[in-house]
């Protein structure tokens, strides 16, 4: 198999998240996660198989308080925007929109306070995360 773009020769690495079964290691009885199994490996799709203990889960949150509030409003703010039949309201519904992408570029490009060095004397430097934090 080839990879995705002409020219790579880097096959794409797809890693399936399953639900563990009782043991925690062993496959679980999730439907959707056995037919999505069966289709990769019928295929002949290379694929790494990770099962999630729904007991012992992963909690997923960001460690600072503001990644809770940036972006939050983005996908109100963009279904507004698409839904909107009103020209004159158009102008507000995107400026609206655009101030809400402003936001959220203004805290990705801010660097978080494990990014600063406290002894150096330069200027903090823009972050280069690709995240929240």
């Amino acid at each position: 198999m080839s990879g995705l773009r002409p020219g790579t020769q880097v096959d794409p690495e797809i890693e399936l998240f399953v639900k563990a079964g009782s043991d925690g290691e062993s496959i679980g009885n999730c439907p959707f996660c056995q037919r999505l199994f069966m289709i990769l490996w019928l295929k002949g799709v290379k694929f790494n198989v990770t099962t999630v203990d729904m007991t012992r889960y992963p909690h997923l949150s960001p460690k600072y308080k503001e990644s809770f509030d940036v972006g939050c409003n983005l996908f109100a703010k963009f279904s507004a925007y698409i839904k909107n039949t009103q020209k004159e309201a158009n102008k507000n519904f995107e400026k609206s929109l655009l101030k809400e992408f402003k936001r959220l570029d203004d805290y990705l490009n801010t660097p978080l306070l494990d990014e600063i060095d406290p002894d150096s004397a330069e200027e903090p430097p823009v972050s280069r995360r690709l995240f929240l934090d």
